[in-house]
């Protein structure tokens, strides 16, 4: 290979010196872009990372909503449940009420007319007849007593019966609608819950571009900066290259200029003539005195 002229080498010095500039140049804004990519990339990661937070949250709250409903639902089969055989008994004290005979009065009346006609027995001088008429009132009267009291049990017992059918029911409804309330409001966060999800998907395929060309660029700079650290070195190498080479040419001249003047030393010395410190010094460096 020919070597190069001086002129040659600071040229290829100068263009490497040019191509230095302009690739620190590309690698730098390369670099800042696949920067400013990065940060969007991070920010729509940090976004999405914060609504799958929220997703996890609200998926909670909802879940959490589905069991209390799945314990009041329990709670309202077992009052219904509780409900069937109390309608059922209901329904025979009804028909068993409407079986009894319809009496007047009440019993302390019935009792205190018992003891009027029991006392007019006693202390009144009666004929067989008249005494057999008050032992049948008595009678009677006895016998409508007991289907009062019949008729009281049987109507006490319907009454509480009733009002434990009718507090089951209302706690049954009270259940009931608690659990249209909260599964209506289930049904709102899970509707939020799915927006959430649909956001979070929407930003994934913004953060993979902005990733992708963060990638790119980084390669860009990369690759720039290779080139721009290749050139830096080749320069480096011809600047030295140029250095040695001036050196050496440095130092041929001062050894051709000092073999020119040891020539004229010794040429004086041996005409005896005065010789300067300087020719003196190049005689000695010889080993010529």
């Amino acid at each position: 290979m020919a070597t190069k002229t001086r002129e040659e080498q600071m040229n290829i010095l100068q263009e490497l010196e040019g191509q230095i500039t302009d690739l620190r140049i590309k690698y730098q804004a390369s670099g800042e872009e696949a920067t400013t990519w990065a940060q969007k990339r991070d920010a729509l990661n940090a976004r999405t990372r914060k609504i799958w937070e929220e997703v996890r949250d609200v998926k909670c709250q909802r879940d959490e909503l589905n069991d209390k409903i799945k314990k009041l639902k329990e709670e309202r089969t077992r009052l219904n449940t509780e409900v069937a055989p109390k309608r059922q008994e209901l329904e025979t004290l009804r028909k068993k009420m409407d079986d009894l005979p319809l009496q007047t009065g009440n019993m302390r009346f019935i009792a205190k007319k018992i003891e009027e006609l029991d006392w007019q027995i006693q202390t009144n001088s009666l004929t067989p007849t008249q005494e057999r008429e008050l032992i049948g009132r008595i009678k009677a009267l006895e016998e409508q007593m007991l289907a009062c009291k019949e008729n009281e049990v049987i109507e006490d017992k319907h009454l509480l019966l009733r009002a434990s059918f009718s507090a089951i029911r209302i706690a049954a409804n009270n259940l009931h609608e608690q659990v249209v309330e909260l599964a209506k409001h289930s049904q709102e966060l899970h509707e939020k819950m799915l927006e959430k999800i649909k956001e979070a998907e929407a930003l994934k395929p913004e953060a993979d571009e902005a990733h992708q060309k963060f990638s790119n660029l980084r390669s860009k700079a990369d690759e720039a900066h290779k080139c721009y650290s290749e050139a830096v070195a080749n320069a480096k190498a011809m600047r030295l290259q140029i250095r040695q080479e001036q050196e050496n040419e440095e130092k041929s001249r001062i050894e051709s200029a000092m073999t020119m003047g040891a020539e004229e030393a010794i040429r004086k010395f041996k005409e005896k003539r005065k010789i300067t410190l300087d020719e003196f010094k190049i005689l000695r460096s010889k080993g010529l005195i």
